[in-house]
């Protein structure tokens, strides 16, 4: 045996960060851990969620709707008060889980609208950082409820009965599936490096780019292979939901609510 062969060799590879890797892991996989969750918690061990759950879906997005914009279109901040201290009231009646699941994406939006309108500060508005940040606070917030209460089908019938355009309807329903569907993918990329990053490894940032070409390559076939699919199964474009009936007192009470928080905000200004 050759004498090259039989000398030992001690390879220790040189430390290097991962921040990279493993910052996109955490991120992707507590995004996927939120989507994969349908519904954090049992709606009856909510007093407010009990209330609202009889009220048809479509009508409860268009009264978010109206709410929002009533919030972000009166100059008088005693209106936006008053609506934080609404909400505030129904997140305080909501179990701990459903409160950590609704605030967590609320106080990230809450912290960019923050950081945004700071140097309004320096050229004298001084109260524009407060109004931001409690009009997305209250626009969020309401929001990541409505979602977070309504199961992703009933959603979507409530978007098809709220007369929402078909196009639009599909557009947010497969994306919702691929947000899954392509985060898997990614993680899957993201720990097939990390498990061949050895070493240094100063091309990281290539790689990312190579990440990010194949997850599209891999988004497109899935988009085709799923639109073949959903044509073979006699999808035709339309969204055919069961019609439930909208003229019950729990939608015209919800309603009538609505409308009278839509007046004070008029007389409010």
């Amino acid at each position: 045996m050759p004498q090259w062969l039989t000398a030992r060799e001690s390879y220790e590879p040189l430390d290097d960060r991962s921040s990279f890797i493993e910052h996109n892991l955490g991120h992707i996989g507590g995004a996927l851990a939120q989507i994969g969750d349908p519904a954090p918690v049992p709606l009856a061990s909510s007093p407010v969620d009990r209330l609202l759950h009889p009220v048809s879906p479509g009508v409860r997005l268009l009264g978010v709707i109206a709410l929002i914009v009533c919030v972000n279109a009166t100059r008088n901040m005693l209106f936006s008060y008053m609506m934080l201290a609404l909400v505030l009231v129904m997140l305080a009646a909501r179990p701990a889980r459903l409160l950590k699941a609704i605030l967590a994406p609320t106080l990230a939006v809450c912290l960019l609208s923050l950081v945004v309108a700071l140097p309004a500060v320096f050229v004298g508005q001084t109260s524009a950082p407060v109004r931001l940040t409690v009009r997305a606070f209250v626009s969020v917030c309401l929001v990541v409820s409505l979602a977070r209460t309504i199961p992703w089908n009933r959603l979507i019938a409530g978007l098809r009965g709220a007369g929402c355009p078909d196009a639009l309807i599909y557009i947010c329903d497969v994306t919702i599936q691929f947000v899954e569907v392509l985060g898997r993918s990614m993680v899957s990329l993201l720990e097939a490096l990390k498990l061949r990053s050895v070493g240094r490894d100063t091309t990281k940032l290539t790689s990312a780019g190579r990440l990010m070409g194949v997850l599209f390559i891999r988004a497109n076939e899935q988009a085709l292979l799923m639109a073949e699919a959903m044509v073979c199964r006699g999808f035709d474009g339309t969204y055919h939901v069961r019609e439930s009936p909208l003229a019950t007192w729990q939608n015209g009470l919800y309603a009538l609510a609505v409308a009278g928080v839509i007046a004070l905000a008029v007389y409010v200004g």
